[in-house]
């Protein structure tokens, strides 16, 4: 299994002047809260997920997006047992293009949900767990690394969009920017629309004096918004006794290999009670707490883990 990557759509989206900024705005308003949900369980930066989003999808518009609910481009793979799209992709047999298979999910949260588990589930993304979360520069270009993308341009891409529509302030839970953002597009909008209704001889003052009103407008509400800003949630978790990884990552609603791989806990490894894991932040090897081994049952026991 592996994602897809829409070149003519990448193009379309970052390379022409037919973007629309209210379309991804609007798509960015319904889709952020899912994103910060994604990143507190997987800690995939939530800036990164929504670009990649954004990119995929075409802000929503996509086929695949439409009739599919997969916002990612997630093909099938050999293991996927749902629903089906097909189309043509990049697939050939015998030199010919073929039909490609795309997972078809119920809603867009599932599709948020399964690139999740795709970055966390895959070795070859694991070293992206080592950036900083708010490192957005890192990630894009260790997505391309990982072999995400083949087109060049694909970490640029990602950077453009977040730093065009603020996604970074997602990677704080907060979005207040892209609000403010939001609400001086509408503002403009509706300017354009009363002035072109009046005569040009007596709108250039007015026009240059509703400008400055609404930038003072603007300043006021992203000044409001700062103060408004969330508290992070908790950091770490003390360990209980008798209470394993899976227990903690249930009870904070964390996927527990992200979890292992955030405290560099290999895949057999149980903490001891009384010790310190961080439910947020990475740490270093040296700082990861004490464990024991344990390979009961049907847990996967293995001596190795890439960090």
């Amino acid at each position: 299994m592996r994602m897809c990557v829409f070149g003519a759509l990448c193009f379309i989206i970052l390379g022409t002047s037919n973007l629309s900024g209210n379309a991804s705005l609007d798509y960015i308003l319904k889709y952020k809260d899912i994103a910060i949900e994604e990143m507190h369980q997987s800690g995939i930066p939530a800036s990164i997920k929504m670009a990649q989003a954004l990119l995929e999808s075409g802000a929503g518009k996509s086929t695949l997006a439409r009739e599919a609910n997969n916002h990612f481009g997630i093909k099938c793979g050999g293991q996927w047992t749902g629903g089906t799209f097909y189309r043509e992709d990049d697939d050939y047999h015998k030199g010919k293009l073929i039909e490609s298979c795309f997972r078809k999910f119920k809603n867009a949260e599932e599709s948020f949900s399964a690139h999740s588990d795709f970055l966390v589930n895959q070795k070859r993304y694991a070293f992206l767990f080592e950036f900083n979360s708010k490192d957005y520069h890192s990630w894009a270009h260790g997505l391309r690394k990982a072999g995400y993308a083949t087109d060049k341009a694909y970490p640029q891409k990602l950077i453009n969009l977040i730093e065009k529509y603020k996604l970074y302030e997602l990677d704080d839970g907060y979005s207040g920017e892209i609000i403010a953002s939001v609400e001086s597009n509408n503002q403009n909008q509706k300017s354009k629309s009363r002035s072109s209704s009046k005569k040009k001889n007596k709108d250039s003052f007015s026009i240059r004096g509703s400008k400055k009103s609404k930038s003072k407008r603007s300043s006021r509400r992203k000044k409001s918004s700062s103060k408004r800003k969330t508290s992070s949630s908790q950091h770490y978790h003390i360990v209980e006794d008798n209470e394993s990884l899976r227990d903690i990552a249930k009870a904070y609603k964390l996927n527990e290999n992200a979890l292992r791989i955030r405290n560099r806990l290999p895949k057999d490894a149980e903490v001891l009670a009384g010790e310190k894991v961080y439910l947020r932040k990475k740490i270093s090897l040296l700082r990861r707490p004490e464990f024991i081994r344990v390979a009961e049952g049907n847990s996967i026991a293995s001596t190795d883990y890439i960090f």
